[in-house]
């Protein structure tokens, strides 16, 4: 929301002799003639669903329409916006073992009698720790269910109108008595979450933000009688461990993304990813550093010196760039 879109721009056309257009969205979705041939595409999400889903759509059929376009974040980091469900798929796919978590797309589909308590329930959308919990056992999955299953005044309402209207649905006409059986079950509220394993005695986590070769390093506590420490407010910037940043690389380097935002876990025996976000994630841990870490050869250095967001963007984007086109 913040960013200074003009000053990228600048950025990439005086420092690096890049051609810019800063195009509406709208127009583009229109016409994808304005887009040149080999060109970059840097967009973004919306926090709107509705029109976050027009983006997606957009984006979707712009990597099949123009595979010559370069979508920047890609299609991976569109998807995984505000969706853990869909982080979790990827994370298997390119191999990222840890944290382990699956995607399930009702409580119905959750296997509870295999189940391993206790687990971190994550419903798919939701930032600084909102919609995450700690299941201890079935009771407490089962009181769950209930909270998130309960249904509003205006979706009672509209399910009475479908149920009382269902027999008009001329389609219906020769099975109509499976309309009867099928109704409810059809119609029932369904909530998607992810069940992630649970890290016993954490204290703290890592926000690692990746902007090309630079690493930026906030140091989160957990909250207090509690095991989160995303949005608890207790952070400072710190040297991590060669550990946590070898494995931040790691990360992004199976993704192939050139600017991300990862939550990383580290135990005595393994670094793991809980979390990223390649789009739409918050600066602070960039803005408020007074230095950033980068590997040279074998070894990490940290390099003091106040950062500023938009040109970390444009020398990002310039150095993906000079990857693909060495």
């Amino acid at each position: 929301m913040g960013l200074d879109l003009e000053r990228i721009k600048n950025v990439l056309e005086n420092d690096f002799h890049h051609k810019v257009q800063l195009l509406d969205f709208a127009k583009i979705a229109a016409n994808y003639e304005l887009l040149p041939r080999q060109c970059v595409l840097f967009y973004t999400a919306s926090y709107n669903d509705n029109y976050n889903q027009f983006i997606k759509d957009v984006v979707f059929d712009i990597s099949q329409s123009r595979p010559d376009v370069i979508l920047l974040p890609d299609i991976n980091q569109l998807y995984s916006f505000e969706n853990k469900g869909y982080q979790e798929l990827y994370k298997k796919r390119i191999g990222i073992e840890k944290v382990n978590g699956n995607y399930y797309g009702d409580f119905d589909d959750f296997p509870v009698n295999k189940a391993t308590f206790p687990f971190v329930y994550k419903s798919l959308k939701g930032a600084m720790s909102s919609g995450v919990r700690l299941i201890q056992n079935k009771e407490e999955l089962e009181t769950l269910n209930k909270e998130v299953k309960k249904l509003t005044f205006l979706e009672r309402l509209r399910l009475y109108k479908k149920a009382k209207n269902k027999h008009k649905d001329q389609s219906l006409q020769p099975v109509k008595q499976y309309s009867e059986v099928n109704f409810s079950k059809f119609f029932s509220k369904r909530s998607p979450f992810v069940a992630q394993e649970f890290v016993p005695g954490l204290e703290c986590d890592y926000k690692v933000l990746i902007f090309g070769e630079k690493y930026f390093v906030l140091k989160r506590k957990v909250r207090d009688n509690d095991f989160k420490a995303s949005g608890s407010g207790k952070f400072e910037w710190t040297e991590p461990s060669e550990k946590v940043l070898d494995y931040a690389r790691e990360v992004v380097t199976k993704m192939g993304v050139w600017f991300n935002s990862l939550d990383i876990v580290e135990t005595e025996e393994y670094c793991a990813l809980v979390e990223y976000q390649g789009i739409g994630f918050g600066p602070l841990t960039l803005i408020g550093s007074p230095y950033y870490f980068q590997k040279n050869t074998s070894h990490w250095h940290k390099v003091l010196t106040q950062s500023n967001l938009e040109e970390e963007y444009a020398q990002a984007i310039h150095h993906g760039l000079t990857l693909k086109n060495p």
